[in-house]
């Protein structure tokens, strides 16, 4: 027990798999029946500035936005603001964060009662939860574990409302008993409004072409369209290409989402939207088309 809990803790931290045994290998190996006819996209934006917000004007199709926002307010004042100004936006997710000091994420590892305070605040919207381990290891509590773990099953349970889970750690498998443990994975087979957004995020080449189409064929067969793998980061030109993802890896793994029968993709992120990586969603999926009556916006 001790060796299998040591070895999952390296494999979180490293983002290396280090047990024996393939999490993916008794899945992935069917054929879609059918494609999707279109591919939704969604996008991320972490830091909802005016400058970067205005990349979404570069759009020729509909997206779901997803932003961050300290407060109830501040969401609805920012969302009432975008779809004013942005008619490629369809919807606006929100994403809330906690302070520095709390954790950041409102995940099983942060503060409690902030945590509860930002589930009250999403009531009745749609919302991109955000499971990741507090940032930079900000007082990380057993106590505050076994609370948040408790809750968010509750909540979650009672949602009527998407509840979109962005989750890291993909080495681990789609539904790991370690994570589930950990309070970093809440399975969407047991919670009816729950999708799964799969962090995908590549560098360089990526992962190997097959362990990748495997991952992806796995997450459809398992949750249908509440498998969302999470693709990126776009580069925006604001740091050193390596720390992007490549054009030709993007465009691989878009192919590939295809391929597995993915029915939404989401990109990080806004700012990173150009001509190029537009050029390459074009070439690469059936996206969905405006109305007549917005195509002409």
């Amino acid at each position: 027990m001790l060796l299998w809990l040591g070895a999952n803790i390296v494999e979180c931290g490293t983002g290396r798999r280090i047990l024996p045994w393939n999490a993916y290998g008794n899945c992935g190996d069917s054929q879609p029946a059918a494609l999707p006819p279109t591919i939704r996209v969604g996008l991320y934006e972490e830091f909802p500035n005016p400058w970067r917000l205005s990349r979404l004007r570069l759009l020729d199709f509909p997206v779901t936005l997803a932003i961050t926002a300290p407060s109830r307010a501040a969401f609805l004042e920012l969302r009432t603001t975008i779809l004013r100004e942005f008619p490629q936006v369809r919807e606006v997710y929100f994403w809330p964060l906690l302070s520095y000091q709390e954790g950041y994420y409102p995940g099983a590892w942060s503060n409690a009662d902030a945590v509860e305070r930002v589930a009250a605040e999403a009531d009745q919207l749609p919302v991109l939860w955000d499971l990741e381990m507090p940032l930079g290891m900000t007082n990380p509590s057993f106590t505050s574990w076994l609370r948040n773990r408790a809750f968010l099953d509750r909540w979650l349970r009672s949602r009527t409302e998407p509840v979109h889970i962005w989750r890291s750690y993909n080495t681990q498998g789609l539904d790991p008993l370690f994570l589930r443990l950990a309070g970093l994975h809440f399975d969407p087979l047991n919670y009816p409004s729950v999708s799964l957004h799969l962090d995908l995020y590549s560098t360089g080449a990526g992962m190997p072409q097959d362990q990748m189409a495997r991952i992806l064929r796995c997450g459809v067969e398992r949750y249908g369209a509440r498998f969302i793998p999470s693709l990126g980061v776009l580069n925006d030109g604001e740091g050193p290409p390596h720390g992007f993802v490549q054009p030709e890896t993007l465009r691989r793994d878009l192919l590939l989402a295809r391929a597995a029968g993915v029915a939404e993709i989401w990109l990080f992120g806004v700012n990173g939207l150009t001509e190029s990586s537009l050029s390459t969603l074009h070439e690469t999926l059936p996206l969905e088309r405006f109305p007549d009556r917005r195509s002409e916006t």
